[in-house]
């Protein structure tokens, strides 16, 4: 299976040994990723990554105190590039965040399946807990030509729904018990009728300098984000 990282500033999977052992020819810089989508030549699995860092409209990964609309901004380029690549018919565009937007949410985290018998590495004073449930809601939309239009599904996914999603699709073994029994997000899906053979065109993701002025002047903050 092929793959590759493209990054903006930070690969955020060198936070794996794997991916920092090779890493050449696998990771790259994002300006790679639309020379690819151009080419057709992106690989089976790509991640791509925003900037983690710079100041409030130029960071584009909506943590705050960046300016949402950067980020929006970046995603829609990367989203543009898929919609013009010769890829595009055969591909499934997967956008998440790893946090949600607050520190509320007034639906509970279900209980989850524990990955391992590895056990947290717990501090002192630290709860005492296991990994066996997931966290509040993240937001997760998917764009393919095989997308249900106007669809909204109402099953439980996490994370690893998206590396199950992987596995299936390249008849991989599962890494953990909490991937094995993820849902791989199918429903979202109709791979006998694509919707969307032909992509959309979209308005373009423009930048309102007002927000923009607003956003520079604001103290800055660190609470929740995405």
């Amino acid at each position: 299976m092929s793959w590759k990282i493209y990054f903006s500033d930070v690969p955020a999977g060198f936070l794996f040994a794997y991916v920092r052992a090779h890493a050449a020819g696998h990771v790259v810089p994002v300006s790679q990723y639309f020379v690819d989508a151009a080419a057709g030549t992106l690989p089976q699995v790509s991640f791509v990554d925003p900037m983690f860092g710079g100041d409030k409209n130029t960071e584009s990964d909506e943590h705050p105190p960046a300016n949402i609309q950067v980020g929006q901004q970046f995603v829609a380029g990367v989203v543009n590039a898929l919609f013009k690549s010769p890829n595009w018919p055969s591909s499934a565009f997967f956008l998440t965040y790893d946090e949600h937007g607050g520190y509320y949410d007034h639906v509970a985290p279900p209980r989850a399946v524990v990955p391992d018998d590895i056990p947290p590495m717990l501090q002192a004073g630290d709860t005492v807990a296991a990994f066996d449930r997931y966290g509040v809601r993240v937001p997760a939309v998917v764009v393919s030509p095989f997308a249900r239009p106007h669809f909204v599904s109402h099953d439980v996914f996490d994370h690893t729904s998206i590396l199950r999603f992987v596995e299936q699709r390249f008849r991989l073994p599962a890494l953990t018990r909490r991937d094995a029994a993820a849902n791989p997000m199918a429903d979202l899906f109709d791979f006998d009728r694509p919707a969307f053979r032909h992509a959309p065109t979209l308005r373009p993701a423009e930048i309102n300098p007002a927000q923009l002025a607003a956003c520079a002047a604001s103290p800055a903050s660190n609470g929740g984000g995405v």
